[in-house]
């Protein structure tokens, strides 16, 4: 029997874990040191999601001025696909609107399907883009904005 999901906010002892997800999951992916000064931040939240007591997911969010950008969320490519994704990113926006924020940005890369029917699901929309914005390889960013308040079950 599989162990059942816990949705948390992030300690500084699950960032080997969150590291170790950033790495399978991202070209570039961020530093260990980038998310521990995250969770030092007032205005940043890190979830992580885990089945029993592993780490298999993450996700950073910050808000300031009714304004939020969810600025990473993966999950670990052993365990995509069932359902971690969508349980992280209906929690941050469960969070983000207590937390008073309007609207949500997010930014992906233009290849990245399975991200944007994530996104899509929950009632994210396109709303530009950013050429070239990121590197190795070169790719477009996509930009999604979502009003808090407004999004689907996912």
């Amino acid at each position: 029997m599989t162990p059942p999901l816990t949705l948390r906010r992030a300690a500084p002892g699950d960032l080997p874990a969150i590291a170790s997800i950033e790495a399978s999951s991202f070209h570039r992916p961020w530093r260990t040191e980038t998310f521990a000064s995250l969770l030092q931040r007032p205005d940043a939240d890190v979830l992580v999601a885990s089945l029993g007591g592993t780490v298999v997911g993450y996700a950073v969010l910050t808000a300031q001025a009714g304004e939020a950008e969810l600025a990473n969320l993966a999950v670990d490519p052993g365990h995509r696909r069932r359902g971690i994704a969508s349980a992280l990113l209906r929690e941050c926006l469960k969070i983000l609107k207590d937390r008073g924020a309007r609207r949500v940005l997010l930014a992906v890369r233009a290849s990245n399907r399975m991200a944007a029917t994530l996104y899509g699901a929950f009632g994210f929309r396109e709303i530009g883009r950013h050429p070239g914005y990121y590197g190795d390889p070169a790719e477009d960013a996509v930009v999604f904005g979502l009003e808090v308040g407004s999004h689907g079950s996912g």
